[in-house]
């Protein structure tokens, strides 16, 4: 029996109501055999997005005697009867979503720094990249965006970009680092989910003040209104515009051990961030074109696109590997089967009813792992003692990732 675990985000919920879920599911059986409540990010009060944001579960990372999950603020590590061995948390590290795991490390994908990240066993920030830096890439990208973090911000703290009260995230989130991926070489490859370019930065600045104003609701009635004339699919739980007057960029970056960063490729006018690199056993790599349901097979080293298909339209996100050429992937809240040799649908999913649940991250779950508790919180809470996501950062930054 193939059992994956399932990652998911709830958009648009209020503060007090859960924001995503864990789930173990039985493919076979099409079978829900464990719906997990997950810890809540730290500073969660505090996000005014309406769609994504801090909210949900984020990556996994599954190795045959640890599991790492993450939310927005933190990764925690489990062992295969899920008790607690530590997690890995630092000021830098922020809108954390996929993660790497490896025995001796954990890297992880800072979206609200437009950073990776790398952890040692014993939780310490060892290593980053930062992908403003000046590179070949972002030559190739043409596109030099300003630093706004130096060396001594990276390691001493600086700003708690953990906490968006603290600065603008718009400002510093303008590559929207979101996946990553090891080849066998060594090198990683990271996902630059959406390239904020000067217009789309207006346009994603500005819709906070609408909302504030209350004006939001009319600017989307309007933009819809224009949606249907043009015969846009419209999504009515969705709160993003149809017709969009700015495109952004997603592309594919890949970095030596030494630290070199060569663009693969990109992708031209993006309106949702691309998602999910995964690297398959013949060494070429998927990744998600989230704007255009579409799965893109590639050539690492010489970025070649060798393959593209459309699903049936949904909003895609999270990828594994079931058998040599069957791809497992999320889309909203159901999970696609997909023949990668007839580029084809095989089977799909509904695994919940709830039409704002969305899948972030599946991973295939072996057989020697138990399944996770049923609460996060109240797991997590009798191991560590700590009540709430701001005292577990409290206790464990910097040095989180050492066993009790």
């Amino acid at each position: 029996m193939t059992r994956v675990l399932v990652s998911t985000v709830r958009r648009g919920t209020p503060p007090i109501a859960a924001s995503g879920h864990l789930y173990v599911i039985e493919l076979e059986d099409r079978r829900v055999i464990r719906r997990s409540a997950i810890i809540e990010p730290a500073y969660r009060l505090l996000d005014t997005q309406p769609r994504g944001g801090m909210r949900g579960s984020k990556g996994v990372s599954v190795l045959p005697d640890q599991i790492a999950i993450a939310n927005s603020s933190i990764v925690f590590r489990f062992n295969p009867q899920w008790e607690f061995l530590g997690l890995n948390t630092h000021r830098v590290c922020s809108y954390i979503h996929d993660i790497l795991a490896f025995p001796d490390c954990l890297w992880a994908a800072s979206a609200g720094t437009d950073m990776v990240v790398q952890f040692d066993a014993a939780g310490n920030l060892a290593r980053h990249v930062y992908l403003r830096e000046p590179s070949p890439a972002l030559e190739a990208l043409d596109w030099t965006p300003p630093l706004l973090i130096d060396q001594d911000a990276i390691h001493l703290g600086g700003i708690d970009f953990r906490d968006p009260s603290t600065y603008e995230d718009i400002a510093f989130d303008n590559a929207h680092v979101n996946s990553l991926a090891a080849l066998p070489n060594g090198d990683l490859l990271v996902s630059l989910g959406l390239i904020i370019d000067q217009d789309f930065a207006a346009l994603v600045s500005g819709k906070p003040w609408l909302m504030r104003k209350g004006l939001w609701p009319y600017v989307l009635a309007t933009n819809r209104g224009v949606g249907k004339i043009l015969k846009a699919r419209i999504n009515d739980s969705d709160s993003a515009p149809i017709v969009r007057p700015a495109t952004a960029r997603s592309a594919v970056v890949r970095i030596t051990p030494e630290g070199e960063r060569r663009l693969v490729f990109e992708l031209p006018d993006m309106t949702t961030p691309s998602h999910s690199l995964l690297v398959l056993p013949d060494e070429t790599a998927i990744y998600l074109n989230s704007s255009a349901s579409e799965v893109i097979r590639f050539e690492p080293y010489s970025g070649e696109i060798l393959s593209s298909a459309k699903l049936p339209e949904g909003f895609l996100r999270g990828s594994t590997l079931l058998a040599d050429h069957l791809l497992l992937v999320g889309s909203q809240n159901q999970l696609v089967t997909f023949d990668l040799n007839s580029q084809s649908v095989v089977t799909s999913f509904q695994f919940s009813e709830d039409p704002v649940e969305s899948v972030y991250d599946v991973k295939a779950l072996p057989p020697q792992y138990a399944l996770p508790p049923e609460s996060f919180p109240d797991h997590i809470g009798r191991a560590t003692g700590c009540s709430s996501p701001e005292e577990l950062i409290r206790v464990f930054d910097p040095t989180a990732f050492a066993p009790r």
